[in-house]
């Protein structure tokens, strides 16, 4: 072959080597995921830790699948305290937040919210010995102390609620900053308050400590919707749509269920009226 022959077609290699590798750095530019920034509690056993530098316990096995099934995104994971988990979503900072965070109508309004990722067993955590409630009324009616409430906790609004709905039969709710189910429970557990309204998984951890050996706890009181929330921009928008589409088909396969049984002690989807009760709020 002559020389001036294999020049040409090295040329002609060359240039569509090159065509392809733009085309190939092309293609990847438009199919790059979008980040998408999550932060969870880092204090909410068996919802939420630290763990690998991410978010271990339900919600981290939740997102973790969740980010494998939309290629389109990817989760960026980190823990914090719950003030600065919602300090975070409200500037921007976070995209996601996720935990057991249940309806209350303000944050429905400041947040985007998914359909339901879970159900929590409410109940009612007392002393082995002491004083007992099996209903929020009963703890209005026997005049019990509950243990404060982080004021942006869910459980907040579920008392809040209540008192709203029986004027006459209230409770006395106090509020509080960020706590630990552990050291919350340890209040009832000394003697310093009467009661503390946890749903059972954040109370099964605490049990088989030496101040939990001391506690006792109700029947289901109620079933409570657990949603991710996300700060409020054209993005986020999109990325409910899919994360919606994504848990209708986490719940329809069994995902959920199978989660459930391994991070909260109990399937929460065969308890009374829970058919009913999952996603209620958005049928």
């Amino acid at each position: 072959m002559k020389l001036k022959e294999i020049g040409k077609k090295l040329a002609l290699t060359l240039a569509f080597s090159g065509v392809f590798l733009i085309g190939t750095s092309h293609a990847a530019t438009i199919h790059a995921a979008t980040t998408i920034n999550v932060a969870a509690p880092n204090n909410n056993r068996p919802y939420t830790y630290p763990k690998n530098g991410g978010i271990g316990g339900y919600y981290g096995a939740l997102l973790k699948r969740i980010d494998k099934d939309l290629p389109q995104y990817k989760f960026k994971e980190t823990t914090t305290s719950q003030n600065s988990v919602f300090v975070g979503l409200q500037s921007g900072k976070y995209d996601l937040a996720a935990s057991n965070w249940w309806y209350s109508k303000e944050r429905f309004n400041t947040y985007l919210h998914t359909t339901s990722t879970g159900l929590d067993d409410l109940r009612l955590i007392t002393k082995k010995g002491g004083k007992t409630a099996t209903s929020l009324s009963d703890i209005a009616k026997k005049n019990l102390k509950l243990v404060p409430i982080s004021t942006d906790d869910a459980r907040y609004n579920v008392i809040e609620t209540y008192n709203k709905e029986n004027p006459k039969n209230k409770i006395d709710l106090k509020g509080i900053g960020d706590q630990s189910a552990g050291d919350a429970l340890k209040e009832v557990s000394t003697g310093k308050y009467d009661v503390a309204i946890y749903p059972y998984a954040a109370y099964k951890p605490v049990a088989q400590t030496s101040e939990g050996k001391k506690l006792t706890t109700s029947k289901s009181i109620g079933l409570e919707n657990s949603y991710f929330l996300l700060s409020k921009n054209a993005k986020n928008k999109k990325l409910v749509t899919a994360i919606n589409k994504e848990l209708k088909k986490l719940k329809a396969n069994g995902y959920l269920e199978k989660i459930t049984k391994k991070y909260l002690y109990e399937d929460t989807f065969k308890l009374p009226n829970a058919a009913k009760r999952f996603n209620a709020a958005n049928k």
